[in-house]
């Protein structure tokens, strides 16, 4: 989880290169290639490890990372590493940076009262990595030499300015409400294969809202990095409904023993 360098095999990522979000979700449409969007998560996490409290406690840490595991591997970027972590932040927030590195904050576990909860938040993140929608947003902001001087250690400022930028919710953090719709629909699909209840995304995104009228401190970071409403709910219910009767893990006792370390 710590290593800086991560060499893609040539095959693969000709093979991911070419595919369209029509080839199993993998988002298109950057000119920043797969080899590179990793290289670039690399640095980024290694900074966030130094400026976050990550927790390190090790029975939690594994059973996020075995949820996340569970789901990632029914993506498209499945022979890809992803990286999963907890941030010692009692704010009610997840995010993801470049290159399938996905942070929980402590603040959310708290929140999530079952295990598909908390799954479904986690899909919905990994779904953003796979539609490559934080990359995309960057390279919207910057041009491809910034991102290259970047990506060989010649502008580490900028990428300090960058990281900087998506931790504190700013503009490169918010996703559109058609990336939200997106990350919504793949996640949902991606719970569902991984053997979880879909609903679990649902009911999360529901005591979110709620939150969000009863304590909106508390929820202030997601909101600004994710758009939530009732339209998108019920949009969310709506594509559940058709999925029929998918069943899955609701909850588990692993994860309210974990739960109860936080």
């Amino acid at each position: 989880m710590k290593s800086r360098h991560f060499l893609v095999p040539i095959l693969l990522l000709v093979a991911l290169g070419s595919a369209g979000c029509g080839s199993g979700g993998i988002g298109s449409g950057s000119s920043i290639s797969i080899e590179q969007e990793w290289q670039l998560g690399q640095q980024m996490a290694a900074q966030v490890a130094q400026q976050s409290q990550l927790n390190t406690d090790p029975q939690l840490n594994a059973y996020v990372r075995s949820v996340g595991e569970r789901i990632h591997a029914q993506t498209p970027m499945a022979n890809l590493p992803f990286h999963f972590y907890v941030v010692n932040d009692p704010s009610v927030n997840a995010f993801s940076l470049p290159g399938g590195h996905v942070y929980v904050n402590s603040g959310l576990i708290q929140q999530a009262d079952t295990a598909d909860m908390l799954a479904g938040v986690m899909a919905h993140e990994i779904s953003h990595n796979v539609a490559r929608h934080v990359v995309k947003k960057i390279e919207q902001e910057q041009t491809i030499s910034v991102i290259g001087s970047i990506l060989l250690g010649q502008n580490p400022n900028q990428m300090q300015t960058i990281l900087a930028n998506i931790l504190a919710g700013g503009a490169l953090a918010r996703f559109s409400r058609g990336d939200e719709k997106e990350a919504d629909d793949l996640g949902l699909g991606y719970l569902a294969k991984a053997g979880y209840n879909p609903n679990g995304m649902l009911k999360m995104f529901q005591k979110l809202l709620s939150l969000e009228k009863g304590s909106p401190n508390a929820v202030e970071k997601f909101f600004l990095d994710h758009p939530l409403t009732q339209d998108r709910i019920n949009d969310i219910s709506s594509r559940i409904q058709r999925m029929g009767n998918v069943g899955g893990t609701t909850d588990e006792p692993e994860y309210q023993a974990v739960r109860r370390r936080v």
